[in-house]
């Protein structure tokens, strides 16, 4: 199977989750994130205080930026421009989703929060094709 298809899979299956996570009520909502937090907090000490909430807004969102970029046959600007703009939309109808699920709503921030997760997804692609690209020609330059 193609690496595009794959990650085009992928891409599905994230969007799904980000779906199901979004749908889920106020009360189940602050629930998984009251158990992760402690789950977090066993493992890393008690008193560490960040958003659970918006670390996960941004790094399914980095996920999801990833596994786009990947499931296209080039990464050039265009495709960049077209992964982070699905993104921006994504976020914005999933925003538009919770506003209709009891206790949920929607908020700006989540979709500058989502869309820098998408960019930095974008940007871990782009290092990792090109720290491999340098490393390639270093290795064609000493032969």
């Amino acid at each position: 199977m193609r690496r595009e298809k794959v990650f085009r899979i992928l891409s599905i299956v994230v969007m799904l989750s980000i779906f199901w996570f979004s749908h889920q009520d106020g009360r189940e909502s602050a629930r998984q994130s009251t158990y992760v937090k402690k789950q977090v907090n066993k493992a890393i000490g008690k008193g560490v205080r960040f958003n659970i909430r918006k670390n996960a807004h941004f790094f399914i969102y980095m996920a999801l930026g990833m596994s786009l970029l990947l499931s296209r046959e080039k990464t050039g600007k265009r495709e960049i421009l077209e992964v982070v703009g699905f993104v921006i939309l994504y976020a914005i109808s999933d925003e538009y989703h919770q506003s209709f699920i009891p206790g949920r709503g929607a908020s700006f921030k989540d979709v500058c929060i989502d869309t820098l997760g998408g960019i930095s997804g974008v940007l871990v692609v782009k290092a990792m094709f090109y720290t491999k690209n340098i490393d390639f020609y270093k290795k064609s330059i000493v032969k």
